[in-house]
Parts: C-alpha cells; structure tokens; sequence
C-alpha cells in the first residue's frame, strides 16, 4: 500500500534535464509529492560524452541508480594532460585502486543520454512523480508558504514550492537574481563522436586526455565500452560568437588549432563535421533563494567546463535539497536556505576554479614552460589531495546513501610516497589501453 505524500500541492521543478530528475527523485525517495516540467516533447538529453567524478557517483548511489550509471560508464585508467605544442606528458593522474579507496568511488565517463535514462527510470518507478512535457514555466507569484506557478499558455499551478533547474536561460532564475542571458563567455567548443575504428590507433588510450595548447585544448576520451570517441576542441576568442548545436566543416575548424603538434591534429582532421557551441559563463552571485523558490544547478550556478563538475555540482544540489526539505519536514523557505547557504561556497569555489584551470590549459610562451615545469615529476599521492576538496562528496551526500550509513569514512590515504611516473611520448603510450569494462 502506498503511502499518503507528505506534502498535498506538489514540488514544481522546472526542467527535465540531469538536475531536474535527480532532485525529482531524492523528494520523492523521502515522501515528497513532485512535478516536474519538461518544456521539450519528450524527455531526453542533448550532448555526448561526460566525465563523472566519485562525488557524482555517491549521488548516484544515494539516489538507487548507481548500478545502472555504472553498468553503462566506461572506467578510464588515468586523467592525461598533454602539451599539444611539444607533444610531452604534463600531468597524469592514475584513476586507481588507491584513487578509489581514497574517494570510496571510482572515476568514469560515460553518455550523458545514459545518465538521463537512469535517472528517469527511477523517477518513473515511483509514483509520487509527475513527469510532464511541453510544459515550461513563465512565471510564478508567492502565495502565503506556496507558490502559484505560472505555464506558458496560461494554466496555473498550486504548488507547495518550485525549484528552478531550467538551465542556463532559467525563467525562474530571471525573478530571483535579474541578472538578464548569460553573456558569450569567449570560448567556442567543437563536438564529434566517432566510432572507436576511426579514432587514430595511437589514440586510442584508457584516459580522459586533454592536450593543452596556446588559447585552445582539445580533450578525447571512450564511450559505450569502447565503441565510440568523445571529441571537444575548444578555442577562446576575442570576439565572441553565437553558437549552439551549429554545424562547423573541417575548414572553419582545423585553422584555430594548427599550434597543435602532428599527433592531436590528426585526431582534429578526422571528422567530417564538428558541433559548435559557444559556452555561457555567470560569476557567482550570493542568493538565488527566494521564499519557497529556489534555483539548481546551471540556471544557479552555471560554470566552464574545465574541472569538469557542472553536472556533478547539479547533481549534489539535487541530494542536499532533498535532505534540506526532509530535515525541515516540508518547511521549503527554510529548507531552501539551508540548501543554498550549504552548497554556495562549494559551487563559486568550482566556477572560480574552472576560470583558473582555463588559463593554466591555454598558457603561451614562458607561460607554458613554467606550467610544465611546475607538474613535472609530480607524484600520485600529490595528484590525490590536491584533488581531496572536489572528489570527496559531501557529509550530506554521503549521509544520503542508506547502505552507507553507520559506516565509517575511509582513512585518509597514507603519505608514503609511491614510484615516480613515468613519461609517456606523445607517440607512444606508456602502456596499451585495456579494453576490458569495469
């Protein structure tokens, strides 16, 4: 039998996409009636290929879909960054036994459309969840402790309190901070998925690569057990240009990257097509609460892709909000605010991050040299905990996990310092990718 929802008027998300349906799912999981609006026919997720970190799959298994984003993720063996200019290894991060037992999870990449599936599912599987389609939200009023949602088209909607997870050109958002589109950051992006035979065979590599050139970088990784390639080239440009899904040739790309040593751009010549995007940046901003209204995950924190966590930081928003309402008991004003005074520090530490890492990618000249110089020779262990403040999940997602309760936290990594990596060439791995999924 099932049980009465806690709450009578619905919890309106608006938007269907990774953040929306995980937050859909942690309310539902604590007893919460939800409602989230898909302004697309169906509902579906566009992009490819995605890095995940341990701090999204403790998410996922907080949420009861980890075996299924795992069953579909490809586990790489290391994060690469190659000096497109001379063609040396920079960095290597070995994504191991030791990195899992550090972070109680492991490192993958996988589909973003795999991520979606698993997610809706759950949402599906439980029928506190109204799933809907062409339904975007235009406005909304505060009602007393609710919310009157407001639809395109005119319908109304009671709501016990409305979540804005619609993205980059949230309505939602445009209430709270009034901040107007998300200016053109600069940095244009080309996209391609290729199938794994057309990938250069000495590419082919168990990494999420990135070579690192003057004002570009291009970053490749598997996807769907090794039958297809993920490729994104990015270019920063002086004057910014429009971009979204738009199809690029071969000619208006191959001439932003030709600082790039023969091996990358190799890899830039094979496809017959690029996807351009032009990537949107907000600086952080310290409120997008607002009564029973509150903003998730781009539409509140958008970010650059370079620490690759704008999925992931929507996906923690969507654990601490569910565990902020079921602590407050339904209270959503005050379970908002503590969602929000909870994950501000975190997410502007990730956006400002991302900024930095960009320059660090992009460097030119002495620039690049005294980059290289300063990760050469560089340890795992040292890799780790620089890396300790992003991949350990928070306690509240941690805590969220129902199999991971009354567990203790894993003790800290040891500090003995492990064999010194080896330099890879640019032609020649330093071992051959393993094929074989996890």
């Amino acid at each position: 039998m099932t049980r009465s929802p806690r709450n009578d008027r619905p919890v309106v998300i608006a938007g269907g996409g990774i953040g929306g349906l995980a937050c859909a799912l942690g309310l539902a999981q604590r007893g919460f009636r939800v409602t989230v609006l898909e302004q697309a026919h169906q509902f579906g997720e566009l992009g490819a290929g995605i890095q995940l970190g341990p701090n999204a799959f403790h998410v996922f298994d907080a949420l009861g879909v980890g075996p299924l984003v795992k069953r579909d993720a490809v586990f790489i063996e290391r994060l690469l960054m190659m000096d497109g200019v001379s063609g040396e290894e920079v960095i290597s991060v070995p994504l191991d036994a030791a990195f899992r037992r550090r972070f109680g999870n492991p490192y993958a990449v996988t589909h973003r459309a795999d991520i979606h599936r698993a997610l809706l599912e759950g949402c599906r599987g439980l029928p506190r969840v109204e799933l809907r389609t062409h339904a975007k939200v235009a406005g909304f009023a505060q009602e007393g402790r609710g919310v009157s949602v407001q639809l395109d088209g005119g319908e109304r909607i009671a709501a016990a309190a409305l979540v804005g997870a619609d993205g980059l050109y949230s309505q939602v958002r445009s209430r709270i901070v009034g901040d107007g589109d998300p200016p053109a950051s600069g940095h244009m992006c080309y996209r391609a998925v290729l199938a794994a035979e057309a990938m250069p065979k000495e590419l082919r590599w168990a990494s999420a690569t990135l070579w690192a050139a003057p004002n570009t970088h291009i970053v490749h990784y598997p996807l769907r057990g090794w039958k297809l390639f993920n490729l994104v080239a990015t270019v920063v440009r002086d004057r910014a240009m429009g971009g979204h899904n738009e199809e690029a040739s071969p000619e208006e790309v191959l001439p932003l990257f030709a600082k790039n040593c023969e091996l990358p751009m190799q890899l830039m010549r094979t496809p017959k097509a690029f996807r351009r995007w032009m990537l949107r940046f907000r600086p952080p901003v310290a409120n997008w609460t607002q009564g029973a209204v509150t903003l998730l995950g781009d539409a509140a924190h958008p970010t650059l892709q370079y620490m690759a966590q704008g999925a992931c930081m929507a996906l923690e928003d969507a654990v601490c909000l569910a565990v902020a309402a079921d602590a407050a008991d339904g209270d959503f004003p005050a379970a908002f605010q503590r969602y929000q005074a909870l994950r501000l520090v975190r997410t502007a530490r990730v956006q400002l991050s991302s900024i930095m890492l960009g320059h660090l990618f992009h460097a030119d000249g002495v620039a690049r040299l005294v980059r290289n110089e300063i990760y050469r020779d560089r340890t795992p262990a040292s890799y780790h905990q620089a890396l300790e403040w992003i991949y350990r999940a928070p306690d509240y997602v941690v805590a969220a996990n129902p199999k991971a309760k009354g567990r203790r936290k894993p003790p800290p990594a040891r500090r003995t310092q492990p064999k010194r990596i080896r330099t890879m060439t640019a032609r020649k791995p330093k071992r051959a990718p393993s094929k074989r999924r996890r």
